[in-house]
């Protein structure tokens, strides 16, 4: 552990980076973490794995799973409904006129030796069976309800431009530790020598909790968010037909978010680390902070609704009070070596 003669020492005898420097690195970095993100990007389109195309799959399977789980609500709701009206509405006898009904015997029967319509002329016959009225037979036939789990296309190109984005996305994705770590290198290259132990200390956090959010984004809060919002089309007894560019977009942009959103406590505690905010700061600053964080849920989120804003608005808030709570505890240690 290098004392504060070291620390001060190493800061005067570096060689501060100067902007043209710091522009040249981001430079170098950028096309380093380009380059890996090519590299993920041919690796999901290779046959053998075909990520892209299951990865695709997989994001269509939330959309149609809670269609089919809105269609067979809707259709219970109606057959019960049925039902209800069967019981409380009783049959009409079959009454048909006697010479259609012998015409129609004299058809299917025609060696049958039948009296002239003449002779049958207004009269009626009941048969042994019974039907159910005309308002029930409008019920039932109400009551079928089409299972759709389809997504629907409404341009030539939309499949195929959504289908190049989720391999964009996957192949970050399966990119991520190259481009994290390109990214940490970047912010290290400005750092000194002892502040960048923090950076290797902090880059397998990173990386876990970029795929912790994107994860949880994609199994937890996309089923739970489409669940959601259809129950108001099953309250208002409209049908709903989602668009493959709209879920889409969706869903492969709220995992990324989720994902970034996820670095707020290795974020806060390298700052702290820095001594360029303290753990008071934060504390201070709680109420402001969560102000900042509903409007960046708000604006980062794809969708309108007000439900995937909260879905993300709240992990980022326990997230931030995390990262009080590591700080806290460093403190404490450290506190109690000083002590012992």
């Amino acid at each position: 552990m290098p004392t504060d003669q070291d620390l001060f020492a190493e800061e005067q005898t570096m060689t501060t980076m100067s902007f043209g420097e710091h522009i040249e690195e981001l430079r170098v970095r950028l096309i380093l973490g380009l380059l890996g993100l090519v590299v993920g990007v041919i690796l999901v389109f290779l046959p053998p794995l075909d990520i892209a195309s299951n990865v695709m799959w997989r994001m269509e399977a939330p959309a149609k799973a809670a269609l089919d789980a809105f269609y067979k609500q809707e259709y219970a709701k109606k057959r019960a409904e049925a039902e209800k009206q069967k019981a409380a509405t009783p049959p009409v006898p079959a009454r048909i006129p006697l010479d259609t009904f012998a015409s129609q015997l004299h058809a299917a029967f025609p060696s049958l030796e039948i009296p002239g319509p003449e002779s049958l002329a207004n009269r009626w016959i009941e048969l042994p069976i019974q039907f159910p009225s005309s308002d029930m037979i409008g019920i039932v036939q109400k009551s079928t309800v089409q299972i759709d789990q389809s997504l629907v296309s409404l341009a030539p190109l939309e499949t195929l431009t959504i289908f190049f984005m989720v391999a964009l996305v996957s192949g970050l994705v399966l990119a991520s530790p190259w481009v994290f770590y390109q990214a940490w290198a970047f912010v290290a290259a400005g750092l000194y020598r002892h502040e960048r132990a923090y950076v290797k200390k902090f880059l397998p956090f990173s990386l876990g909790l970029f795929l912790a959010g994107v994860f949880l984004c994609f199994f937890g809060v996309l089923p739970i968010t489409l669940t959601f919002l259809l129950q108001f089309n099953v309250y208002l007894g409209v049908a709903p037909t989602l668009r493959l560019s709209e879920w889409m977009s969706f869903a492969t942009l709220l995992p990324l978010i989720f994902g970034l959103a996820f670095q707020t406590p290795l974020i806060m505690l390298l700052l702290e680390r820095l001594n360029i905010f303290s753990m008071d700061d934060f504390r201070a600053k709680r109420k402001f902070a969560i102000l900042v964080i509903a409007i960046a849920a708000s604006v980062l989120t794809p969708g309108q609704d007000p439900f995937s804003m909260i879905l993300l608005a709240v992990p980022m808030v326990l997230l931030y009070e995390l990262g009080i709570l590591l700080m806290a505890n460093r403190h404490r240690k450290a506190l109690a070596q000083v002590q012992g």
